[in-house]
């Protein structure tokens, strides 16, 4: 869930750097929240960055998120087609 297509020249760039830095240097694009939104990541990543300082767990709560953008996305996708969820550890938890 951690993971969005960039290119080579932007994964060294961004290599080590604490997201909340490399993503203010991203926001300044008018187009940053639209490549988000592509990439099926959460707008708490500006959100975070604006504030600079993210949620001791907010590594969980942006994996929660995509997750929860993904699915939308595949309900989207597979318009019409039914498909149950299951969060394996929820189950794996009980």
């Amino acid at each position: 869930m951690n993971i969005a297509y960039i290119t080579q020249l932007t994964n060294l760039e961004i290599t080590d750097k604490n997201p909340l830095i490399y993503i203010q240097e991203y926001n300044h694009n008018p187009n940053f929240e639209n490549v988000l939104k592509s990439h099926l990541l959460s707008s708490k990543l500006i959100e975070w960055s604006k504030l600079e300082s993210m949620p001791e767990n907010a590594l969980d709560l942006f994996i929660e998120e995509r997750v929860s953008i993904i699915i939308e996305k595949l309900r989207d996708i597979l318009s019409g087609i039914n498909f149950e969820v299951i969060d394996t550890k929820a189950t794996a938890d009980n």
